[in-house]
């Protein structure tokens, strides 16, 4: 169940910015809810918007010239349930928040929230197929290198970064951060980058964070337009993987969730009770989509292109093989 699904949700929001100012017409109003609703609102969201429909929720009423005008006399008061002050406090104790926020930012909320009991504990969830040695986030030293890659993936700011790669070398060079990242199986982040060299671009790579030894601004700032989108062209795999998601066990919900961040294409078929799903990927990431894929189990079965779906029954053979020998082991002891 959303926790906030009247208050401040989508169309909570979506009526709150109309109502800020004291007169409006059809065409912004259609532009707002595109902006802050959802694709199928405008089935119904303008009839409950307009003043001369039946069903109308009465916050507007006609004027001259096709001029709508709010019926209160002041817009929306902005206000914090005890169930939202509940599950901010909960977000507090999880330690990736102090990435997002600044030192002072996170002690006035602390500050504000210390008579609240969190919505949850932190030690209440218990996640599975995730490897333990995620980044340091109580680190100092990584809190400042995430807002400085955050910072100049905004403004476009060239860094000079140091870092272990991934063969144990160590490297120095200067970056142009395009786009931040988190995996949750690693739980770690990484940043997509631009190196510069003294004429310009000199290649793309990937950075993990939890590698940087140090990190400074380099005061030079380089328009990034276009760079992320065509880094990430270089990458995209030739064919998508196709699969089949059933509905069993809210497969297809659960599905859509996992790989929400994905580019996909989706279609339903009503007769089997079935979704068909093409995923598009970055070739680097195949290996971390086949387990995510696999994860699924029985619901979930991988169609093609024809070297995944191998990779894929190579890997379940291989578990299963594992399966048998583990149990024949058990039979002997």
């Amino acid at each position: 169940m959303p926790l906030f699904s009247e208050v401040y949700g989508a169309y909570f929001r979506t009526v709150e910015r109309i109502l800020q100012t004291e007169t409006i017409i059809k065409r912004d109003i259609d532009t707002i809810i595109r902006e802050e609703a959802f694709r199928d609102s405008f089935l119904f969201l303008p009839q409950k918007l307009s003043p001369d429909s039946p069903e109308s929720w009465g916050f507007l009423k006609s004027g001259t010239d096709g001029i709508l005008s709010r019926i209160t006399k002041n817009p929306p008061p902005q206000f914090i349930t005890t169930l939202q002050k509940r599950w901010l406090k909960s977000m507090l104790e999880d330690p990736k928040m102090w990435l997002f926020l600044s030192d002072n930012a996170h002690e006035e909320l602390e500050h504000a929230l210390a008579d609240v009991a969190p919505l949850y504990p932190a030690d209440v969830f218990r996640c599975f197929d995730v490897f333990t040695d995620g980044d340091p986030y109580e680190s100092e030293a990584y809190r400042r290198a995430f807002r400085m890659l955050l910072h100049a993936v905004r403004d476009g700011e060239i860094l000079r970064i140091r870092f272990v790669s991934g063969k144990g070398t160590a490297q120095e060079g200067r970056f142009l951060p395009l786009k931040l990242e988190y995996s949750r199986k690693n739980d770690k982040f990484r940043v997509f980058c631009c190196r510069i060299g003294r004429n310009g671009i000199s290649g793309y790579g990937t950075i993990n964070l939890g590698r940087i030894t140090g990190i400074s601004q380099t005061g030079r700032h380089l328009p990034s337009d276009g760079l992320l989108e065509k880094w990430q062209k270089s990458r995209r795999c030739k064919e998508p993987v196709q699969v089949e998601v059933s509905a069993e066990r809210n497969g297809i919900e659960r599905f859509l969730m996992e790989f929400a961040s994905y580019e996909k294409h989706t279609e339903w078929d009503a007769q089997r009770n079935i979704c068909m799903v093409k995923l598009w990927y970055d070739t680097q990431d195949e290996t971390e989509l086949l387990i995510q894929l696999l994860g699924f189990g029985p619901v979930v079965e991988i169609l093609g292109p024809p070297d995944f779906r191998r990779q894929a029954a190579e890997r379940v053979a291989s578990q299963y093989a594992l399966l048998n020998e583990f149990q024949e082991e058990s039979t002997h002891l």
